[in-house]
């Protein structure tokens, strides 16, 4: 069975499998930095993670030269929008810690 397949699945079973209208919508981040410190480290992902928090969105990953993971919304069955996204690229490409920022396109959270 594969489960991105929906014209053999009703509703309900959409629902359970996040699929269809009920798919959550994500991106997934990159970003180098030039923390090589745990200290800084922890500074930069409290702020980071209090950011992400403020917008309604929660974070996955980590990583202390090259930080990358995957945002998605904390609400059931919400998409990150195109504004959330450029919201975090923005507060990222403004920190001085940060030297490169990449993300993905949208794409469904429970099946990338």
């Amino acid at each position: 069975m594969k489960p991105y397949k929906l014209d053999n699945k009703k509703r309900r079973i959409q629902k359970k499998l996040f699929l269809g209208e009920f798919a959550m919508l994500g991106f997934e981040l990159s970003c180098e930095t030039t923390i090589s410190d745990f200290e800084r480290y922890d500074t930069f992902v409290d702020d980071f993670i209090d950011y992400v928090d403020a917008l309604g969105l929660c974070f996955g990953g980590g990583g202390l030269e090259l930080f990358e993971g995957f945002l998605c919304c904390t609400e059931r069955y919400a998409d990150v929008t195109n504004e959330q996204k450029a919201q975090v690229v923005a507060w990222l490409e403004a920190r001085e810690e940060v030297t490169s920022v990449k993300t993905s396109e949208l794409v469904d959270a429970n099946y990338f």
